[in-house]
C-alpha cells in the first residue's frame, strides 16, 4: 500500500511553522560557529531562546487545522516541556546546567516527535519529518549530558551541531511544502489559452 501524500491543505498549515522552527535552528548554529568568544551567558541566553522560540514553533505545528485531534495532547506536552526548559535555561549560571536544561527540552521534544511519527504518519504526511527531527533531538539530549563537564565554547558547539541538522532537515522540509502547495495551483489553474479554448471557426 503507498503511503499517503502531504495535501495542499496540509503543507499550506504546516510550512510556516517548519520554515521558521528551520531558521530559528540556522540562527542558533551560525552564533554557535562565529562567535568564537562567547561565554555562559551568550551560551545561556541564546540556548533560552532557541529552546523557547522551537518549542513555540513546534506547537504552532501540531494545533493547525489539519493535523490529527490525538496528536495534540503528547506533541504539545513536548513542545510545552521544551519551552519551560528554554525559560529555566534563563536562570543558570554554569555551561554544566544549560547543557542539562538544553537535554531535558530536546528529550522531551524528542521522544513527542518519534511518537507522532510511530503513531500518525499515515494519517498526517507531514509527521513523517518527525523521524528526523526526533533522533536529532535526542542525540543532542544525550550528548549534552555525556558532555557536562565542558566549557561554554564546547557546549555551545554541542548544540550548535545539532542544530545544523535540525536547520537544514528542516528548511529542506518547509521549501518541500512550499512546493507541493505551488504545484497543486499551478494543476488547478490550467492556462487559459489552451487547446480547447480555440474559438470556433468563422467565429467573430
Amino acid at each position: 500500500m503507498p503511503a499517503p501524500k502531504t495535501t495542499p491543505a496540509q503543507a499550506q498549515d504546516v510550512v510556516r511553522p517548519v520554515l521558521l522552527r528551520g531558521g530559528t535552528a540556522l540562527i542558533y548554529a551560525l552564533i554557535s560557529i562565529f562567535w568564537i568568544g562567547a561565554d555562559t551567558k551568550v551560551l545561556a541566553y541564546s540556548t533560552a531562546a532557541f529552546l523557547v522560540l522551537t518549542g513555540v514553533f513546534m506547537w504552532q505545528y501540531v494545533t493547525v487545522d489539519s493535523a490529527p485531534e490525538k496528536s495534540r495532547g503528547a506533541y504539545a506536552l513536548g513542545a510545552g516541556l521544551m519551552l519551560i526548559a528554554g525559560i529555566a535555561t534563563l536562570f543558570v549560571s554554569t555551561p554544566m546546567w544549560v547543557g542539562f536544561m538544553a537535554a531535558f527540552g530536546f528529550l522531551a521534544g524528542g521522544i513527542a516527535e518519534l511518537y507522532v511519527f510511530i503513531t500518525l504518519r499515515r494519517q498526517f504526511p507531514p509527521f513523517r519529518n518527525q523521524l528526523v527531527t526526533g533522533v536529532v533531538s535526542l542525540v543532542i539530549a544525550v550528548a549534552a549530558v555525556v558532555g557536562y563537564q565542558m566549557d561554554a565554547h564546547a557546549m555551545f558547539g554541542i548544540i550548535g551541531g545539532g542544530a545544523i541538522v535540525l536547520a537544514v532537515f528542516s528548511l529542506i522540509a518547509g521549501f518541500g511544502h512550499r512546493h507541493e502547495m505551488k504545484a497543486s495551483s499551478a494543476e488547478a489553474d490550467p492556462e487559459v489559452d489552451g487547446p480547447n479554448d480555440q474559438p470556433a471557426e468563422g467565429s467573430n
